[in-house]
């Protein structure tokens, strides 16, 4: 199983949100684990320690 389209470009606006460092005051986040669940399809981000995400099919993303 593979993400689609719109997983795979709210994939990288997560990742960008997660790792700039252009903001003053933003602590960047590094990825750790990318996965995709096969039983919803959903993507699963963890970032630093204790962030995680699911990316919906619809390449919206929510903690």
């Amino acid at each position: 199983m593979e993400p689609n389209d719109e997983q795979a470009q709210g994939l990288y606006r997560l990742c960008y949100r997660l790792t700039n460092v252009i903001y003053p005051g933003w602590q960047f986040r590094s990825v750790e684990l990318v996965r995709i669940d096969e039983r919803t399809g959903n993507l699963y981000v963890l970032a630093g320690d204790s962030l995680d995400f699911e990316i919906k099919p619809s390449g919206g993303y929510e903690p």
